[in-house]
């Protein structure tokens, strides 16, 4: 089955022509039109202003996407989302299948991230402690779904089989990254701004003063799948306040390396968290394989350390290329076709719509 896939649940307006391809998921053309740059200067995302560009570049997206392909139906995302982002993508999906008398398929945002560990690239690598293959998951598996809004752990028994087993009591990864960039005076989004100043940092930079960048890692002792990333932002926050005090013991450091070394610090402090509770949850369940999904996907530190944890348990890793990381409609169109649900054609946006 070939499908059109359409993805608009906050500032990213995207479409997809997707198809099987053996037990995953081939893209046949993907395009995603950002409104980031025009929401740098607010320090974050802006709906109506995102809503108003995503209604400039719907059209334009599909129709690029489309390129004079034949689709057998439509999937569109529904939720979680901003309400005003959501209605631009789903109204155009429910026009679409009504004119070209396609069936309209429904899909979770959240879980389209963990979908996306489906699509089947000849780039794409399964990491274990063995070999590097192309393949697909093996189930069950435990994700682990990091984005800005959520931070959750599933454990998957099939492709429509999935329990919520722990996540975040309080703000999401990806949240605390873009409040602890906006704290530290880098541009949004914030996420990729520490990864790239994080990377900054050398080794031999990082073994001389580390010890002076302490951050707490909350619950990670705690034996259940609870985190919590509120006090590693706000101890960001009282290290930024303490900044003249600081100076004065260690002049040396200069205003762009402590911007660094705190960014590191944040980094690793939020991967440790994510990992080790993603081990627990491992011990725990058992799974064959272990998918990372999410925009915080993309953050380097998290990647590697997941992936060497994996790795010495023995277990498949996966996580998807950098571009289907962050919200993309390839995505929703390998949920769309491995895990269908079918919608009628009265299909309303639920922005607070759960992960499983």
């Amino acid at each position: 089955m070939k499908m059109l896939a359409i993805e608009s649940t906050c500032d990213e307006t995207a479409a997809a022509v997707v198809e099987n391809f053996g037990e995953g998921v081939r893209v046949i053309n993907s395009v995603v039109a950002s409104s980031v740059e025009m929401h740098e200067k607010y320090g974050g995302i802006v709906p109506e202003v995102a809503a108003r560009e995503q209604i400039k570049s719907i059209i334009p997206v599909i129709t690029e996407a489309m390129n004079g392909e034949n689709i057998d139906a439509v999937a569109v995302s529904y939720g979680p989302g901003l309400m005003g982002s959501l209605l631009v993508g789903v109204e155009s999906a429910k026009v679409l299948a009504w004119v070209w008398k396609k069936p309209l398929l429904k899909v979770n945002h959240m879980a389209a991230h963990v979908m996306a560990n489906w699509i089947v690239e000849k780039t794409q690598k399964i990491e274990n402690s063995k070999t590097q293959s192309t393949g697909v998951p093996k189930l069950p598996a435990v994700g682990l779904v990091v984005s800005g809004g959520h931070t959750d752990l599933i454990l998957m028994e099939s492709l429509t089989k999935w329990t919520w087993i722990g996540g975040t009591r309080d703000d999401a990864a990806g949240e605390a990254f873009d409040k602890a960039a906006r704290i530290l005076g880098l541009p949004y989004p914030g996420g990729p701004e520490i990864d790239r100043a994080a990377n900054k940092v050398t080794n031999e930079e990082w073994d001389k003063y580390k010890n002076l960048f302490k951050l707490p890692r909350p619950l990670i002792h705690d034996p259940r799948l609870e985190m919590s990333f509120s006090g590693i932002k706000a101890a960001v926050a009282r290290m930024v306040e303490n900044r003249s005090q600081f100076s004065e013991a260690n002049p040396q450091i200069s205003e762009e390396s402590f911007r660094n070394l705190v960014a590191r610090e944040f980094s690793q402090a939020v991967s440790e968290v994510l990992v080790k509770k993603t081990m627990l949850a491992v011990e725990q369940f058992k799974p064959k394989s272990v998918l990372l999904a999410g925009g915080v996907a993309a953050n380097k530190k998290l990647r590697e350390t997941l992936r060497q944890e994996i790795a010495m348990a023995g277990l498949s890793f996966f996580v998807p290329e950098l571009k289907y990381c962050g919200d993309n409609a390839a995505m929703v169109g390998a949920s769309a076709l491995l895990r269908p649900e079918e919608s009628e054609m009265d299909l309303r946006p639920d922005p607070s719509l759960a992960v499983v």
